[in-house]
C-alpha cells in the first residue's frame, strides 16, 4: 500500500461532502463488525486517460495486490495490518510516474503499515508512520536518481520533485492522506439515508451538487458471482462543481510550478497567457466525481471505485481507482 505515497499526483479535485443524517429504520450505518485474524485481499487498479472526441488515450494503469489483516481485537479498537504482496505495470510502454511507483515499491514494499482504527472502523491512527517516514524519503531520491535519464533537468528540478513527495511523508496526516488507506476508512462512522438524496458541498471555493443513492442486498443470492449477501450495501454518489476554465488553468500552472527550474517556471509564466485564452474560448470547466462504496454486511469493504472528471469541453482527463476484494477468510 506505501507504493500510493509515491504515485500520487497533485490532484485539483478535493470531495469533502456532509455526509447524510436520517431516521435510525431509514439509514445505513457504515460500522465495522471485525474479529481478530480476520483476513481480505485486494486488488487496486489505477487508470488515466484522455478523451478528445472520438478517441480515447490511456495515460496510465498499474495495479497492486494487498491484505488486510487483523492482529488485535478489543472492545474499543482493532489493530490491523496492511500488507503488500503484488504490484503489477498495466501498460506496455509505463510512463514516468508509473515507474517511479513501481521503483519505489521494489524498496519499500516490506514494510507493512500498521492502523489503529476504533470500534466503527474509524481510522485513528498510523502506529509506524515513522517508519514508513524513514523508508520512503530515501527510496523518493533513489528512485529519482534512477529515472533522470527520463526527463529533462533543464525543465524539472529533482531536489524540488523529491520534496513534494518527501511532503508526503513528513507527517503522519500527510501519509494518511497519500494513500488508498484514507479512501478504504473514510466513511466509517457515518450514516446515510436510505434512497435517493441531494446535498450541496464546495469545491475549490466554488457549489458542488452532490447525489446519494443508497441501497442493502434484501436476500442471499448464491448465484451470484460478487457474493450478495443478505444485508449487505452500497452507497453511490456523484458530485459536480462548475467552475471558469481559467481559473482550473491557472491552478495547475501554479502546482507544476512546484517542480520545475527557473527555466521550466520561466516557460510556464510564458504560455500563461495564452493559454488563458484559449481557456476563456472554453467556458466552463465541470468537475465530476464520481464514487461507488459496497460492503459486504459484516462491514469490510467489497468495491470502492472513484472516477474523477476534468472536463474541459476540448478534452476530458479521467481518473478511475478502483479496489475490489479477491480473498477472504473471516472467523
Amino acid at each position: 500500500m506505501n507504493y500510493r505515497i509515491f504515485a500520487l499526483l497533485l490532484t485539483l479535485l478535493s470531495f469533502c461532502p456532509c455526509f447524510a443524517e436520517g431516521e435510525e429504520d431509514n439509514v445505513v450505518n457504515v460500522i465495522a463488525f471485525f474479529s481478530k485474524n480476520d483476513t481480505t485481499k485486494y486488488r487496486e487498479t489505477h487508470v488515466t486517460y484522455e478523451i478528445q472526441g472520438n478517441d480515447t488515450i490511456v495515460k496510465g494503469g498499474y495495479a497492486e495486490d494487498f491484505m488486510l489483516v487483523v492482529r488485535d481485537s478489543t472492545a474499543t479498537d482493532y489493530t490491523i495490518e496492511c500488507i503488500s504482496t503484488d504490484f503489477e505495470l498495466l501498460l506496455m510502454e509505463p510512463g514516468f510516474s508509473d515507474k517511479f511507483a513501481k521503483l519505489c515499491w521494489d524498496v519499500t514494499k516490506k514494510v507493512p503499515m500498521i492502523l489503529k482504527v476504533d470500534s466503527l472502523g474509524v481510522l485513528k491512527e498510523v502506529v509506524n508512520w515513522k517508519e514508513i517516514r524513514d523508508v520512503c524519503q530515501p527510496a523518493f531520491k533513489v528512485a529519482c536518481d534512477m529515472i533522470k535519464n527520463e526527463i529533462d533537468e533543464n525543465i524539472i528540478s529533482i531536489p524540488g520533485l523529491i520534496a513534494m513527495f518527501n511532503n508526503l511523508t513528513n507527517t503522519e496526516e500527510n501519509i494518511r492522506k497519500a494513500t488508498s488507506i484514507s479512501k478504504m476508512f473514510s466513511i466509517y462512522g457515518f450514516s446515510f439515508a436510505l434512497g435517493k438524496n441531494k446535498e450541496t458541498s464546495e469545491t475549490l471555493g466554488h457549489p458542488t451538487d452532490i447525489s446519494f443513492d443508497v441501497s442493502v442486498t434484501e436476500s442471499n443470492s448464491k448465484e451470484d458471482e460478487e457474493l450478495a449477501y443478505e444485508g449487505d450495501y452500497s452507497i453511490k454518489t456523484v458530485s459536480v462543481t462548475k467552475m471558469p476554465a481559467t481559473e482550473l488553468i491557472n491552478k495547475g500552472l501554479d502546482v507544476s510550478k512546484q517542480t520545475t527550474t527557473n527555466i521550466g517556471s520561466e516557460n510556464i509564466e510564458n504560455s500563461r497567457s495564452i493559454l488563458n485564452d484559449a481557456a476563456k474560448e472554453w467556458g466552463e470547466t465541470t468537475l465530476t466525481v464520481n464514487e461507488y462504496y459496497s460492503y459486504f454486511y459484516n462491514g469490510w469493504p467489497k468495491e470502492i471505485v472513484e472516477e474523477k472528471i476534468i472536463d474541459l469541453n476540448v478534452v476530458k482527463s479521467v481518473t478511475v481507482s478502483e479496489i475490489e476484494w479477491i480473498n477472504f477468510r473471516w472467523q
